[in-house]
């Protein structure tokens, strides 16, 4: 099977195709490169759209299969949450090799992409990109980028509290930045206090700090689990959180003492504040449980024939070690 494409190398190309698939987990990511190719392919009225149970194979083979006298191009554009039939794919990629004013970009969320990637490979004439979740820091980067083409001044601090608050759900977090450009002001992190709902629920917490503290874990994931809490989104939350107290732990290294308003830009409750100074200060190793936060997230985005449950409990036992 040849290997996907992946999000630094597509940003990295120049090469134009005839046919793209976009697939994987971040749906923002899938919506946001598909229509930045469709817009550099063909305007809005030389594309044909077909949206899920739109979708109609013989429609679809007729639009791309026409020529046209005026040059325009033919852009077929569909948006689905499950792999079609990979005869009607191969047939439709084909029809874009043979009609030089035809294109086609498939947008697909999730992991049925596995079965029909290797129809959309180079020598094809063809392309398959996969993206992943987001990192905190790939996800800042993403939304930096996204409030200057909003003219939105808003401040680093804000935007890292902002993702925490969102589960670093970048849908949400964009459409939270599109909101707050109206304001004309420069957001502050209260100013995100005040306006944008929490998503992170209690339990998640109350897990973390039970890792730290080094008490028992089962039945915190256990409950979890019936929240649909997936792994992913409990080991990055997890991350965010260990960011946040090593940025109290090198303050106090350093000044001798912890003002949540120095170093996170925003101002904690008084009992909140002290007791991330607590856990903060008992942990000592912090560059291997990084390390080891890491492996873990590699393991989860990598590994498909694997208990992900049972994976995650490990390296946080692994984890509780280590503190």
């Amino acid at each position: 099977m040849r290997r996907s494409m992946y999000k630094r190398e597509f940003d990295r190309l120049k090469s134009t195709f005839d046919a793209y698939l976009f697939w994987g987990e971040e749906p923002y990511y899938i919506r946001r490169y598909a229509q930045k190719v469709a817009n550099s392919l063909a305007p809005k009225e030389e594309r044909l759209l077909l949206y899920y149970d739109e979708y109609d194979f013989e429609r679809a083979k007729e639009y791309l299969g026409q020529n046209s006298l005026f040059g325009n191009r033919n852009l077929l554009y569909i948006k689905h949450d499950k792999a079609l039939p990979k005869k009607e794919l191969q047939t439709l990629i084909d029809l874009c090799r043979k009609n030089e004013n035809s294109y086609l970009i498939y947008e697909l969320v999730g992991q049925d992409g596995k079965k029909i990637a290797p129809l959309f490979a180079a020598d094809h004439g063809a392309i398959n990109v996969r993206f992943f979740k987001p990192s905190l820091h790939e996800a800042k980067e993403e939304l930096a980028q996204r409030a200057s083409d909003l003219g939105l001044q808003i401040d680093p601090f804000a935007l890292q509290h902002l993702l925490i608050l969102l589960d670093l759900n970048l849908d949400l977090a964009a459409n939270e930045l599109e909101k707050l450009s109206l304001l004309d002001q420069k957001i502050q992190s209260k100013d995100i206090d005040r306006l944008v709902y929490a998503l992170t629920p209690l339990n998640l917490e109350k897990l973390y700090e039970a890792i730290i503290l080094k008490e028992p874990l089962a039945d915190l994931l256990q409950k979890l689990s019936q929240e649909e809490q997936n792994e992913m989104k409990i080991l990055l939350g997890f991350e965010s959180y260990m960011r946040q107290l090593f940025l109290f732990y090198t303050h106090m290294r350093l000044h001798a003492n912890a003002n949540s308003k120095e170093i996170l830009g925003y101002k904690l409750p008084r009992q909140i504040e002290e007791r991330r100074i607590r856990l903060a200060m008992r942990i000592k190793n912090y560059p291997e449980i990084f390390l080891t936060l890491q492996e873990c997230e590699y393991q989860l985005k990598t590994q498909s024939n694997i208990d992900k449950a049972s994976l995650l409990f490990s390296y946080l036992i692994k984890i509780q070690a280590l503190i």
